[in-house]
């Protein structure tokens, strides 16, 4: 039985042998294949995967991510430009550095650590190589003032500074260098490598990120993203650092959130955002998005059902009024349509003609529940106001405002004496469409446009 068992695999194997080497001796294959010297072996992997690294001559974005904890700054990611060079030097650029600094809590009596972050480009050449230990390893191995920060234990009195690693097993690296993966071989992050350009400016790159990011996700801004999965939305908050909150829209926010760290970079003319982790909700598992201008969201790559877009700005503009109380504003400077602006100097001129006072801007708010069309003025040195009172209903993103009453009688006084302010208080009496600034995602300006003459709008700043 044994007998014959063995009989098949020798005939099997002779196949093998005939057909790769054209009838020629096995024993001579295998005398080849085990030429090589285990070193030989390890040098000829190191030296494969050093030029797939120097590959890309501009070098490569890194997504890094310290470890795989869900809080700043260890738990955020770090976008850091690598090139590395056929001499085995390396250059790492990066932008965003957290700082762990001792802060006295005089509540509690004791000291604590806090981090922070600077904003700063920063940039160091040092050495690397790639070693072989169980698989193909990339050493950053001489200090690097950029790529060590995140494993230097002075960072922290803990000893282990920020968690990261600077040593990483390569897990992935195609023939055509289009990417690469590596492995933190202490915390086992996974941090993918893309191309930078050649061209492109180390320090225009991260600057161009770091605003793009800024401008989407602003920490400035009240709004929030909103992330969709099939038939599920999610509020994705706080994302300006790259470690947003996301919970399902509705529910509540402390019991049901979660972090899901990501990092921007640009390939091209395109921005990508791809988390650490994919997401998985429902049916629906995705990691990365690309933006698309014209619609003005982020597709998910691979699923046409997911994306994540911007508030509903019908919904952001009734909660900042009546919620949270927030104030609109424009004035002389704020852009408008030209018919809009000319009533607006009118109303100015009239004001200091008739009445003596300096137009300073106009505003709505809302005090004591009831929505105001505010008209702020200075009179002499004082700085003064007259309100009259409004409502408003609004469907999806179309707002109608109906003037009610003066809020005083100064505020009567104010409007029968400038015929232009009775115009304004006309003209704001209709159906407004809001549309968003630059992006549906950071609404701090938005546009008023009449829905029944489109060359009419005018400009709110939210204050």
């Amino acid at each position: 039985m044994n007998s014959s068992r063995n009989m098949k695999k020798f005939f099997i194997f002779s196949l093998i042998c005939a057909s790769a080497l054209g009838f020629t001796s096995c024993s001579g294959e295998e005398d080849d294949i085990f030429e090589a010297t285990a070193a030989e072996r390890l040098n000829a992997a190191s030296a494969l995967y050093s030029a797939r690294l120097t590959a890309q001559p501009n070098g490569w974005a890194m997504q890094y991510y310290p470890t795989y904890e869900d809080e700043a700054p260890n738990g955020a990611g770090y976008l850091l430009l690598c090139r590395f060079n056929k001499d085995y030097s390396v250059d790492v650029s990066g932008y965003n550095w957290p700082k762990w600094e001792e802060n006295y809590n005089s509540n509690q009596g004791s000291t604590e650590w806090v981090c922070s972050y600077v904003q700063q480009y920063r940039s160091d050449t040092s050495f690397w190589e790639v070693i072989t230990d169980n698989g193909p390893v990339l050493s950053f191995n001489s200090y690097n003032k950029v790529m060590h920060l995140f494993s230097d234990p002075d960072y922290h009195e803990t000893g282990t500074g920020y968690g990261g690693d600077y040593e990483f097993i390569i897990t992935d690296a195609p023939e055509d260098a289009s990417y690469m993966m590596l492995k933190g071989k202490k915390r086992g992050t996974y941090n993918l490598l893309t191309p930078v350009e050649v061209g492109v400016d180390y320090e225009e790159y991260l600057t161009d990120i770091r605003g793009f990011q800024s401008k989407m996700f602003s920490e400035n801004a009240p709004t929030g993203a909103l992330l969709v999965m099939g038939d599920s939305i999610y509020n994705m908050e706080d994302a300006g650092m790259g470690l947003p909150s996301i919970y399902p829209v509705g529910s509540d926010k402390v019991t049901n959130e979660s972090f899901y760290p990501f990092l921007i970079t640009k390939r091209g003319e395109d921005y990508y955002i791809r988390f650490r982790d994919e997401l998985t909700k429902g049916e629906n598992s995705v990691q990365e998005f690309v933006y698309d201008k014209e619609q003005d969201i982020f597709t998910a790559i691979g699923n046409d059902k997911c994306y994540i877009r911007g508030d509903s700005i019908g919904s952001f503009f009734d909660t900042s009024l009546y919620t949270k109380r927030r104030i609109w504003e424009w004035n002389e400077n704020t852009p408008s349509s030209d018919s809009f602006a000319e009533l607006y100097n009118q109303v100015k001129t009239e004001f200091l003609s008739l009445l003596k006072f300096t137009l300073t801007g106009m505003y709505l708010r809302v005090n004591n529940d009831v929505l105001t069309f505010r008209v702020q003025y200075r009179s002499g040195k004082n700085n003064q106001s007259i309100d009259y009172n409004f409502s408003s209903s609004r469907i999806d993103d179309k707002v109608t405002l109906t003037f009610d009453s003066d809020n005083s009688k100064v505020a009567t006084n104010a409007r029968e004496k400038t015929p232009s302010l009775q115009s304004m208080i006309d003209l704001l009496q209709q159906e407004w469409t809001l549309k968003g600034g630059e992006t549906q995602f950071n609404l701090n300006t938005l546009r008023l446009v009449s829905s029944t003459h489109s060359d009419v709008w005018f400009t709110i700043n939210l204050k």
